[in-house]
């Protein structure tokens, strides 16, 4: 039977150890085959990637972004900076392309950080998932997955849902050609974003304001 688990911890606002907290939090808790699944924002923040506003300097290419997209010239320079591309926008959000992912403001987030500063995101999601599962797996012998995740918008839909940024030790696509559904078709394009409909789901217990909910432990995903 498959669970989802909230672990709570307190609000932090500085660069720390992610992996030592960790430890602490879920100390003879984890099993191999579980699955944490770990806020990108709480994972930038162990980074120490936070940048006040009042710090930026604007280049010319962003004022023209914020007089056209009604938004904070600062905050459209670090799109700029943080992206692969800017891809256009609404007023209030520009859709940028970083490292494949289309996201509002490049994933640049003002909530649940202190006022005149924004939260980039991990530098390296790839690479942070893979060290939080060799460290977990060093200090609690178990071989869990790690997924990183972030909340977002969907075109033509109301409403946040997970994403999976990164992961690490699961299949996080599972390729379902070849199956044969419940009248005996065979599939043939059909792949499951696991790691995306795990995102979503520990979203449900994460939340969007002062849940306090960073990670999120999945147990009997088999």
């Amino acid at each position: 039977m498959l669970s989802i688990v909230p672990v709570r911890t307190r609000r932090m606002s500085k660069k720390f150890d992610v992996v030592r907290l960790i430890a602490r939090l879920l100390e003879g808790r984890l099993r191999s085959g579980d699955v944490l699944v770990i806020s990108s924002k709480f994972l930038a923040v162990s980074e120490g990637r936070m940048v006040r506003l009042r710090s930026v300097k604007v280049s010319a290419g962003a004022a023209r972004l914020a007089g056209a997209y009604r938004m904070d010239p600062r905050l459209c320079e670090l799109v700029i900076r943080e992206s692969d591309s800017v891809m256009g926008g609404v007023p209030g959000f520009l859709l940028a392309n970083r490292e494949g992912l289309l996201t509002p403001n490049a994933g640049i987030d003002k909530s649940n950080v202190a006022h005149g500063t924004v939260v980039l995101y991990p530098r390296r999601p790839e690479e942070l998932a893979l060290r939080v599962r060799r460290s977990v797996k060093l200090f609690a012998g178990a071989d869990i997955g790690v997924v990183v995740c972030d909340s977002r918008l969907m075109p033509t839909r109301r409403g946040t849902t997970g994403v999976a940024l990164a992961s690490s030790g699961l299949e996080a696509i599972v390729d379902m050609r070849g199956r044969a559904d419940l009248f005996g078709n065979v599939l043939k394009v059909t792949a499951q974003g696991l790691a995306d409909d795990i995102s979503s789901a520990a979203q449900v217990l994460m939340g969007e304001s002062d849940e306090s909910v960073p990670i999120v432990l999945v147990r009997g995903l088999n």
